[in-house]
């Protein structure tokens, strides 16, 4: 692998962030209102481009859940609660994760991961947790100007009662609802999720947007071109 591969992973990632932002202002803005009746609509599976979109988005997500459970150490976790949780969600469930890292027959397999191959999938699980950690930190303190969620009650809008995360346990928690938003969003109907899931909705839109947000500032300063700024819709 290249040594800027992971240069060029982060500006996938960005543009995933970018681009699933964008699907979701779109179909927010064109295909519901606030109170708006449900159409009983719940599939879109018609709609592929919609459906890659959504699914580079979980593969993101999935990556950066992978990444957190290669980066979360004991001393981390500051309750024994907290500890007993993380230990059942996925600390103990090693047989999956080394499925999930291609590591399960790594001694027998004849297709195994060379040493290279593995740290790179490491990496890139790495480089995935770091951008969504940074943005779930970052999102509260999202300028107004730059939120765009289009059914924010605050005037003006703000993210600032999402507070970022405090602990493994939240951070996990956070990540988790966003691969089941995804879920949503590829399974259900738009208007149905404004209505019933507007929290889960609100904060899943909140994190791409400042992880499009934040790589959009660090693009330039990385000499790569710039992440595109958010589609306007007309009024």
């Amino acid at each position: 692998m290249p040594e800027d591969g992971g240069l060029y992973e982060f500006v996938h990632i960005s543009e995933i962030a970018s681009t699933t932002r964008d699907l979701m202002s779109l179909n927010l803005k064109h295909r519901t209102q606030l109170g708006g009746r449900s159409e009983g609509v719940h599939s879109r599976s018609d709609q592929q481009v919609e459906h890659i979109v959504l699914q580079q988005a979980r593969d993101f997500v999935g990556r950066a859940r992978e990444g957190f459970m290669l980066s979360v150490r004991q001393s981390d976790v500051p309750t024994r609660g907290e500890l007993r949780y993380l230990l059942e969600r996925v600390l103990l469930d090693w047989s999956s994760f080394s499925r999930e890292l291609g590591l399960e027959e790594a001694h027998t397999s004849a297709d195994e991961l060379s040493s290279a191959e593995t740290l790179r999938l490491v990496r890139r699980q790495l480089l995935a947790f770091g951008m969504a950690a940074t943005a779930l930190g970052a999102l509260p303190r999202t300028p107004s100007e730059e939120v765009t969620f289009p059914y924010s009650y605050g005037k003006p809008p703000t993210y600032c009662d999402i507070p970022a995360p405090s602990s493994p346990a939240e951070m996990l928690h956070r990540l988790e609802e966003v691969e089941s938003m995804l879920w949503k969003l590829m399974s259900m109907e738009w208007q149905e999720l404004v209505n019933h899931y507007y929290g889960p909705l609100r904060r899943t839109y909140g994190f791409f947007e400042a992880n499009a947000r934040l790589a959009q500032q660090e693009a330039e300063r990385f000499g790569v071109k710039p992440v595109r700024r958010t589609l306007q819709w007309p009024a």
